[in-house]
């Protein structure tokens, strides 16, 4: 696909963009670029793209356009810029910048999937026998199934290589000749392949809370589950010492234990049904992990375990992945990061390997999450597991933290080897991202993107 769609003028397969305030009397503005559904076909069915625009306060000497996504897959960040919140995200940018976000094609406003969650309350996600395995592949090959029937060719053209492209085409619609752009999380890989597929339109980048995409399912598994396992550790060192937390003079090992063997006997009650010691352990990839800047998730943490050691297992329910109605994020998952199990002895030998490098939390990782979410999806990955080499871009700025639950600095070390010109920045902290989590790395991000300067050291 990659090769074929290269060749296409995005500038000109894509629509213009019509600038009306996102709310009456608001700076943000917003507009739907058309694109097209399939990008090795311009001239056949389109889709819309949702933008938003934050301009920058200094227009006479503005650098340009900063493009902004804030992770996923499926991350809306041209939602999270039209409701105003994009000073609370990238204040130091908006002298200079006009701030740039979208919500990726099948999430938040633009062309919407809506199917359901595909990791579904009550269906096995941890397989303990043939039949459960047997189960969790229906219920996944269910829910594509059933999606694919309401949307069609959206479901097929999902993919990183094509979000890149509907990237390209807003930068070719504003009229932007570098493309400047901060990518956390899951947009560090959207970047990269943006980045490897035009390298010579990269200005400046940040890629930080690194997706390796070399690294192969189980991998991406395995590191998840030892740094989750560490960021455990640490967020009961903190419970120990911190008489805010709701479990302060507590042995916080033992409640969490405690708890989920509990709940895997007797559900706990929840908003919307019972709640298992599964719902509890498919929150513990939005729970555990830090980012400290928009927000602190550890006294969320320490409640909700309180509440459900209590009987009450609400606040788990409420953010956990099983039962998770974004059916984009599984869908560009399936795409691009496919569990590729071979059956319940494949399936069972990984959850042991997790097992044995976390003990306590296993496979209770976003990692395993997707394996689970793809293990009897219909559509082939039109995506699947390489590595992203980059050559002839501009320098690019990786980050990460030494102590990343969700990515783990192993996937920087191992991008900043597979990009050529590229600089590694690593912060001593723990948490889900360098620039949400470190004050030096910010600063630093934030040095490079405003006046080109690459950091010297680490922080």
């Amino acid at each position: 696909m990659l090769a074929a769609a290269v060749g296409v003028s995005t500038a000109a397969a894509a629509g213009p963009l019509d600038w009306k305030p996102c709310k009456p009397g608001a700076i943000e503005q917003c507009a739907t670029l058309t694109v097209p559904l399939d990008w090795s076909k311009p001239a056949g069915s389109t889709t819309g793209v949702f933008v938003a625009k934050v301009p920058a306060k200094d227009q006479k000497h503005k650098l340009g356009a900063l493009f902004f996504n804030p992770g996923g897959p499926g991350g809306a960040g041209g939602s999270i810029f039209a409701a105003g919140l994009a000073d609370a995200v990238l204040p130091q940018f908006r002298e200079k910048y006009d701030l740039i976000s979208f919500d990726p094609r099948g999430t938040g406003s633009s062309s919407q999937l809506n199917c359901g969650p595909v990791l579904r309350r009550g269906v096995p996600v941890f397989p303990k026998s043939p039949a459960e395995y047997d189960t969790m592949v229906a219920s996944s090959r269910a829910t594509g199934e059933q999606c694919l029937k309401q949307h069609g060719e959206l479901m097929r053209n999902l993919d990183t290589r094509t979000v890149a492209r509907d990237m390209d085409a807003i930068r070719g619609a504003l009229g932007e000749s570098k493309f400047n752009y901060i990518g956390l999380s899951y947009g560090s890989y959207l970047g990269t392949i943006y980045a490897q597929q035009f390298p010579h339109r990269v200005g400046r980048m940040v890629l930080d809370g690194i997706v390796d995409h070399k690294q192969g399912a189980l991998k991406f598994m395995l590191d998840e589950a030892r740094a989750m396992e560490d960021g455990f550790n640490r967020f009961a060192a903190w419970c120990a010492k911190d008489t805010s937390c709701a479990l302060h003079g507590q042995d916080v090992g033992k409640v969490y234990d405690t708890t989920l063997r509990t709940a895997d006997q007797t559900p706990l009650k929840g908003p919307n049904g019972p709640v298992t010691g599964d719902v509890i352990r498919m929150a513990m990839p939005t729970l555990l992990p830090l980012t400290a800047m928009v927000s602190d998730n550890w006294p969320a943490l320490a409640t909700a375990l309180a509440k459900a050691a209590k009987g009450d297992g609400t606040d788990f329910a409420n953010i956990s992945y099983l039962g998770d109605p974004e059916t984009g994020y599984a869908a560009v998952s399936c795409m691009d990061f496919p569990g590729e199990l071979r059956g319940y002895a494949d399936a069972r030998a990984r959850l042991d390997l997790a097992k044995s490098v976390a003990p306590r939390l296993g496979a209770s990782v976003e990692g395993w999450g997707m394996t689970a979410a793809c293990s009897g999806w219909p559509i082939p990955p039109s995506n699947p597991w390489q590595a992203t080499p980059i050559h002839d871009a501009a320098p690019i700025l990786i980050t990460s933290t030494l102590h990343d639950p969700s990515t783990p600095v192993t996937n920087a070390r191992s991008l900043h080897r597979q990009i050529a010109n590229s600089h590694l920045l690593t912060t001593n902290t723990f948490g889900h991202t360098a620039y949400y989590n470190s004050p030096c790395a910010r600063a630093r991000i934030t040095d490079y993107l405003l006046n080109s300067n690459l950091p010297t050291k680490t922080c």
